[in-house]
């Protein structure tokens, strides 16, 4: 990921930039929770319809605790994209925060459906469908009463995203990040061998979907309950599913 330096002054120079979103997820992952909330609210401004500002501005909320702000982020995130998958993942994460274990299963079971293969997804449901079975002999469960169905207005892809960044002319930036980062690959073919969230980054900004991913799942393995990995890893799956749905 680019400095966030260099990100803030390509936003102070150019408030319109979508690269905000990458700003404020920066600053989050560095802790400046009140930062990052700030840059969101300003960049959503000028980007109301773009899907990841609400995105990142959904997990800058919950991670300052304010859950219902948080939710209604990630709802915006289903009205702009009705598939995407982190969001729904998020969604959950936040009804078992707020011990509504019945809404979290359905916003699981919902982004297991788009994404069957999850071992995430398919943990998370075992788990809640345990519980359920623990106690449906003492109480009924409450039913769902959050209707996600609320229809798709305007998507602003991740490739128009890639589109804008380039003509923010930081291309040369981040060839020469990504050359630092490598080393030599092996015989074979194989991934990188330095498996980074960074790295992942570098190649998402420059389209390189797969490449992303493939990084990505080996952070995951090394990391499987970090949440924010496994969050990105949606949103770059669905993104790929959606590039090859247009082709």
């Amino acid at each position: 990921m680019l400095e966030i330096e260099k990100l803030q002054k390509i936003c102070d120079q150019n408030p319109t930039s979508i690269l905000f979103a990458r700003l404020a997820d920066g600053l989050l992952a560095q802790g400046e929770i009140a930062r990052a909330i700030e840059v969101c609210r300003r960049g959503l401004r000028y980007r109301p319809s773009y899907a990841t500002g609400h995105m990142v501005m959904g997990k800058c909320y919950q991670a300052a605790g304010h859950y219902e702000e948080a939710r209604l982020a990630f709802e915006k995130v289903l009205q702009l994209d009705a598939s995407h998958l982190a969001a729904r993942w998020y969604m959950g994460k936040i009804a078992l925060q707020l011990g509504r274990g019945d809404l979290a299963l359905k916003y699981f079971e919902q982004a297991h459906e788009r994404d069957p293969f999850s071992p995430e997804l398919i943990e998370q449901i075992r788990k809640l469908k345990g519980e359920e079975h623990e106690v449906e002999h003492d109480s009924v469960p409450e039913p769902a009463d959050m209707n996600t169905d609320s229809g798709v207005r305007e998507v602003v892809s991740e490739s128009e995203a890639f589109a804008q960044l380039l003509e923010e002319d930081v291309e040369d930036d981040l060839d020469t990040l990504v050359t630092s980062l490598k080393r030599e690959p092996k015989p074979g073919g194989e991934a990188p061998v330095i498996a980074t969230e960074t790295l992942a980054e570098l190649y998402a900004s420059q389209g390189l979907i797969q490449e992303a991913i493939a990084v990505l799942e080996q952070v995951l393995a090394r990391e499987p309950n970090n949440e924010h990995i496994i969050a990105r890893l949606y949103e770059l799956r669905n993104l790929l599913e959606s590039e090859e749905s247009r082709t």
